[in-house]
């Protein structure tokens, strides 16, 4: 078996992975993801943290741990609660290691692909939701006559 993947074997493996983490979204409800650490990896603010830079981050998701989700050819758009924080995630399908249930009945153990960068530029990544400037009427009291 050679160590090279090929593009076309990497895009079937990254739409394995997004049609597998459909299924485990739509069977089983909650469900978790072991993301490696990856050039393209990104959670919000927090990043990675002590071990995690090494052995990865195991993620939590279900309909209460996720308020936005969005599977594009090359990543997985989500955000997750993190304590009490909301943090904006990017997880290349690349970069799944792991994807189990709860009870651990399924688990699936998956290549993680580190050497074919993703060009988030291709995709359209979702932005934050501006805010539009609030009309605010100014009135100067100071002049009264």
């Amino acid at each position: 078996m050679e160590d090279k993947i090929t593009p076309e074997e990497l895009k079937l493996l990254r739409e394995f992975k997004s049609r597998l983490f459909d299924m485990y979204w739509e069977k089983f409800g909650f469900f978790y993801l072991h993301v490696l650490p990856h050039p393209n990896l990104e959670i919000g603010s927090r990043g990675l943290v002590g071990k995690e830079k090494e052995s990865g981050v195991v993620l939590a998701f279900g309909s209460s741990a996720c308020k936005d989700l969005s599977l594009q050819p090359d990543y997985l758009f989500a955000e997750l609660q993190f304590g009490f924080k909301w943090e904006r995630l990017i997880i290349p399908w690349d970069s799944i290691f792991r994807i189990f249930d709860k009870a651990q009945n399924s688990i699936c153990q998956l290549r993680v692909v580190t050497d074919f960068p993703i060009d988030p530029k291709k995709d359209s990544k979702p932005e934050a939701p501006k805010e539009e400037p609030k009309k605010v009427i100014e009135v100067d009291f100071s002049k009264k006559k």
